[in-house]
């Protein structure tokens, strides 16, 4: 059965008090971005508006764009091909693609699951290289775009198996020579050749690589073994400042996910510790703002700053779902990478950059929705991080401007809806609608309601009188966000905007541990409106 209720609600549990018409979600915004917990309205982080980890977040100079490749969790039984990429011209607002590689690549390896990518640029080549892990076997592609289409660049044996391992990263050096740092147990270091076309090979004529290797299609090659790292476990990245080498990993896993590093003058070492850096982590969780597993990073410069890029947990913290934030890096006068805080707030990596054009109209106005999903912890019990978590997927989570948050229907719910009250009546001009998966296709129908229609949101929902903005409910869209505009010339004055969820293709398993709790999927991240 439906069940009805008003959504003004901005914190774990708690009633939203409406003081002389006014929000205090409006109050909130007014103050300015707090980082005080995951339910903060206007966040920086998650900086992407999907589940996307182990992102490998570049800045091209030669685009001059940001872009960021990652696992796509979420997406229902494990991390599934097609996955996707990101672009952004300001590091805050991010258009989505679907990243398609070559076919032969899932068609050796028997699966689709893809995760742990690095992409990088070669001047030498003046190619773009992306690798893959394909269940702990790894692929590489060259592109003339960072956008694509992809071809393999596997100079040795096309289409197939590079090397064996996962989470393998590429690092080019000052000398234009290009690495791979991987994981296999222990972190190896491999030298990279290319042909005239640019496709890869491992070096193997460098006497400093003396470790060897082999599989059954590049045959044997040589690499580096990294020795005397302690508390290692995966997610290995080199970043290079001042003529210092920073091996950086992730230890420990789940909520407890952090990053270490050693540093060396030398890339294959040997590597040591920097002020305890080996033992002490220099990212970690922080319960007091419920920020857990912060991890599988990637780091970038941008105009003389340095910036981390890594996935944390999902609130409330399943396994199966995390999201990328960006937070800055600072180091000490001898070197070392100063404690690194995990934000909401996030940072802006863009001076002056927004997270869209024009007023958002949607932003913290009050929301009433056809039903909500409460979460339920017993699933997973006595997890630590689930203990105790009591709270609904309500509909305010929908206009906060924080994508760690979002309105779910919750199970079972049939064609859902939210209604948005702007509060006084406005001209439509746009509606940005981010659902919570990506790759889903989502049928739907955006409609309005002048203000002299309803009085206020019980009225409103009770309306017969509602008028059709946008129809998706025959094709839908398989990409999200999504915009949706009034039919051209048309001028709509609206006070109201109810979004109905018509449909949404759900794969056969929903979001690995957590079945239970989000079997359909049918959730939004943020509704925006734009106008006047």
């Amino acid at each position: 059965m439906k069940k009805s209720i008003l959504n003004l609600s901005i914190g774990l549990c708690l009633s939203c008090l409406i003081t002389n018409g006014q929000s205090l979600y409006g109050q909130q915004a007014a103050q300015g971005t707090k980082d005080t917990n995951v339910f903060s309205m206007q966040t920086g982080n998650p900086v992407i508006p999907a589940y996307l980890a182990d992102a490998s977040i570049m800045y091209d100079q030669k685009t001059d764009m940001f872009y960021a490749y990652g696992t796509n969790d979420g997406a229902g039984g494990g991390n599934v091909y097609p996955t996707q990429m990101w672009y952004s011209k300001d590091c805050k607002n991010w258009i989505n693609r679907p990243l398609h590689l070559p076919q032969s690549w899932t068609d050796y390896a028997g699966t689709t699951a893809l995760w742990a990518p690095s992409m990088i640029y070669n001047p030498s080549t003046q190619k773009y290289y992306l690798m893959y892990g394909i269940d702990c076997k790894t692929f590489v592609a060259m592109s003339n775009s960072p956008l694509g289409p992809w071809e393999d660049a596997n100079a040795i044996a096309p289409g197939k198996m590079f090397y064996r391992g996962y989470d393998g990263q590429f690092f080019l050096d000052d000398d234009q020579t290009m690495y791979i740092v991987t994981d296999n147990g222990f972190f190896k270091i491999m030298k990279l050749t290319f042909d005239t076309q640019g496709k890869i090979s491992i070096d193997n004529t460098d006497s400093h690589f003396t470790d060897t290797e082999s599989n059954e299609f590049i045959g044997k090659y040589f690499y580096k073994n990294v020795e005397g790292i302690r508390n290692m476990f995966e997610a290995s990245f080199i970043y290079k400042r001042n003529g210092l080498y920073y091996l950086m990993w992730s230890f420990e896993g789940s909520e407890n996910y952090n990053v270490r590093y050693a540093v060396s003058e030398k890339i294959i070492g040997p590597y040591r510790e920097l002020n305890g850096s080996m033992t002490n982590p220099i990212l970690v969780r922080d319960d007091q703002n419920q920020i857990l597993g912060p991890g599988h990073h990637s780091m970038f410069d941008y105009k003389g700053r340095t910036f981390i890029a890594y996935h944390r947990q999902h609130f409330p913290f399943v396994d199966s779902k995390r999201q990328t934030c960006i937070d800055e890096v600072f180091f000490a006068p001898d070197g070392s990478i100063l404690p690194i805080t995990p934000t909401h707030k996030g940072v802006e990596v863009v001076a002056g950059a927004k997270r869209y054009k024009g007023e958002n109209l949607a932003l913290g106005k009050p929301t009433k929705v056809s039903s909500v999903r409460h979460y339920d912890s017993s699933p997973f019990q006595p997890r630590y991080r689930t203990v105790g978590i009591d709270f609904d997927f309500s509909g305010n989570y929908a206009v906060d401007e924080n994508y760690g948050t979002h309105w779910d229907p919750g199970v079972g719910a049939v064609q859902p809806w939210i209604i948005i009250d702007l509060e006084k009546e406005s001209q439509i001009k746009e509606i940005e609608t981010i659902f919570e998966f990506t790759n889903r296709t989502y049928k739907y129908k955006i409609e309005y309601l002048p203000a002299a229609g309803a009085q206020g949101l019980d009225a409103a929902a009770g309306s017969n009188n509602w008028q059709l903005l946008a129809d998706r409910s025959v094709e839908g869209t398989p990409q999200s966000p999504v915009r949706d505009t009034p039919q051209k010339g048309s001028l709509i004055k609206a006070r109201f905007i109810r979004l109905t969820i018509l449909d949404a293709d759900v794969p056969p398993t929903a979001d690995g541990a957590d079945l239970k709790n989000a079997s359909n999927g049918w959730s939004i991240f943020e509704i925006r409106v734009f106008g006047k």
